[in-house]
């Protein structure tokens, strides 16, 4: 579920009149939501996660793929959109933001490009072991 449903759903649980504050509202639910006991299922879904992760495709240029279920870490494209490979690097570039972000060192070994806003063309790089050809039904 994306950040914005999860922030949606947890703000109509509330009645949000009087003087209510809504920053603490939702600061309170999050604490809660990282304070909770994980249990067997919290563990499977890592497990089921980290071994998606490990499998890598095979892509070449001019073919269409999608976030693989679970491993999208980027605002773009969305969940479901489709992305074509425009090119597979043979180094990857390691991206040098704050050891604090989940982008510190990962490999960017893909060029993908997709619509955007206004219907143009966007290229941006990313990890590969994070997408899957896009299957059609």
């Amino acid at each position: 579920m994306s950040k914005a449903k999860e922030l949606i759903e947890l703000l109509e649980q509330f009645d949000i009149k009087g003087d209510k504050n809504i920053k603490s509202i939702i600061a309170n639910q999050l604490k809660e939501k990282a304070d909770k006991n994980y249990d067997e299922e919290d563990i499977n879904l890592l497990i089921d996660l980290y071994n998606e992760l490990k499998i890598t495709n095979e892509f070449k240029e001019g073919q269409v793929v999608k976030w693989k279920k679970g491993l999208k870490n980027k605002r773009l494209p969305n969940e479901e959109q489709p992305a074509i490979v425009v090119e597979i690097l043979k180094e990857p570039i390691y991206s040098e933001f704050n050891s604090g972000t989940p982008y510190f060192r990962e490999p960017l070994d893909l060029a993908l490009g997709f619509i955007g806003g206004h219907n143009d063309f966007i290229i941006f790089h990313y990890d590969k072991r994070r997408f899957e050809p896009l299957k059609k039904e």
